[in-house]
């Protein structure tokens, strides 16, 4: 870890929670057609809408009394379908310009998919396909950094299989393969772990996956979280990530798909006795909650090179449990953390199950339940205060540049900006484009 790195994550844990976490600026909104109860488990997902980012269009999915699925295309509006009654454990992914989807969730003792298709206003669900008879907990995952499209992967549990957690291949249409049982070799102890279960995928291309699941070792009987490769490398983390005995961790994993180029190019976090963790290749697994705070399951979504982890939390409103998140640029986290619910509902009633997805434009889709209502919204994560509301000014105004560690280099007018970037070394940069009013409106990579 370098001296960056250790000098935030001492401040971290040295300020006092409350005094570190920055309200959030966008409006909470609800999910038509509710109230809904019990819900246990939500997904989201973003695409780029048509073809022509930052416009971003999202995708929720959610279980509980009233299960089902919704588009949200800013300016449009949200449309909803529903889940069979049963349905539970869902997530989703879209792509093709929005044009396309695909929700999977468990039924009947089995995994299924549907497909479904949107285009301006109207949601259209298909039928529904088996992808295996005896299988819980699925997860799905597309390649979503600028543009979300095939293929797509979903990873299961199978309960009582030797193979213990399996993937199936398939399309935004569609058509997937019969399933293959996930590599039992973990990346981060280099030894065979089984009766592996509560997995997740992440998506870069064809043929190209990885995985991360809860597991036992081989060699020792702990349980770990580990992280499993198909068909490309990825280096371990650099500290343990075993479980405490009688742990029951969800870990969930996101990456940042084209990651030729950067080095921290994807995340694993979990919960393990209160400890929300965040593990990525080449770093140690760090703690990351505000100090002795509560804490409940994370989530994490790259947006762009950086990402932010999110999980429901007690550090604002002791007793009752608010969103709230942290980013990452780089492996080098921000000194403070993000509460992602509005001040209109922050401590008013306890809030679970959230959900998160990021595009390279740092557009965020995000969702979670509380109060018998299904919140959702639109926000970006890009290096701000607080989760913000996306811009809708096409006109930038000034430039920030930074390494690819995340470090700021220059900060100047639009209009400087060829100047001052011929000022700098040879290499690989990444630009942003304010207005006006401070909104983020672009982001890009940049050889100079």
């Amino acid at each position: 870890m370098n001296k960056i790195t250790l000098q935030l994550v001492f401040t971290l844990f040295c300020i006092p929670a409350v005094a570190q976490i920055n309200p959030s600026t966008t409006t909470d909104l609800i999910m038509p057609g509710g109230p809904y109860t019990n819900i246990e488990n939500t997904g989201a997902a973003i695409s780029d809408l048509n073809g022509i980012p930052p416009y971003a269009i999202h995708a929720y999915t959610w279980d509980g009394d009233n299960p089902g699925i919704a588009v949200y295309e800013p300016g449009l509006g949200v449309f909803t379908a529903a889940l069979p009654n049963g349905a539970t454990d869902p997530d989703i992914v879209i792509g093709n310009g929005g044009l396309d989807g695909v929700v999977v969730y468990e039924y009947n003792g089995g995994v299924e998919y549907r497909t479904f298709n949107y285009m301006s206003g109207i949601l259209t669900i298909n039928s529904p396909q088996l992808i295996h008879a005896n299988a819980i907990h699925p997860n799905i995952d597309n390649p979503t950094d600028c543009y979300s499209i095939d293929p797509v992967v979903v990873v299961f549990e199978t309960p009582g299989s030797s193979n213990d957690i399996e993937y199936s291949v398939g399309k935004l249409t569609g058509s997937f393969a019969a399933s293959t049982v996930v590599p039992h070799l973990g990346v981060n102890q280099n030894q065979l772990i089984i009766d592996r279960i509560n997995p997740d995928v992440q998506v870069y291309e064809q043929g190209k996956y990885l995985f991360t699941s809860q597991g036992v070792s081989s060699v020792n009987n702990n349980d770990y979280v580990d992280v499993y490769r198909v068909g490309m490398n990825a280096n371990p983390f650099t500290t343990t990530t075993i479980l405490s005995p009688g742990e029951i961790a969800y870990p969930r994993i996101d990456g940042v798909v084209n990651h030729q180029l950067v080095t921290y190019d994807f995340t694993v976090t979990y919960l393990d006795q209160n400890g929300v963790h965040n593990g990525m290749p080449s770093t140690p697994n760090a703690i990351i909650q505000p100090g002795t705070s509560l804490s409940g399951n994370p989530v994490v979504a790259y947006a762009g090179d950086f990402h932010d982890v999110a999980w429901p939390s007690n550090a604002v409103n002791n007793p009752k449990v608010d969103i709230i998140g942290l980013e990452y640029h780089g492996n080098v986290p921000y000194s403070f953390y993000k509460e992602l619910n509005d001040q209109t509902t922050s401590g008013l009633f306890e809030k679970k199950a959230v959900s998160l997805a990021g595009s390279c434009s740092f557009d965020l889709a995000s969702c979670w339940t509380g109060n018998n209502e299904l919140y959702y919204k639109a926000a970006l994560g890009n290096g701000s205060t607080s989760y913000k509301t996306i811009s809708t000014d096409l006109y930038p105004t000034r430039v920030e540049i930074y390494n690819m560690t995340g470090q700021i280099l220059e900060n100047c007018l639009i209009l400087d900006f060829e100047s001052v970037i011929s000022t700098l070394p040879s290499g690989l940069y990444i630009v942003y484009k304010f207005d006006d009013y401070n909104h983020l409106i672009s982001f890009e990579k940049l050889i100079n």
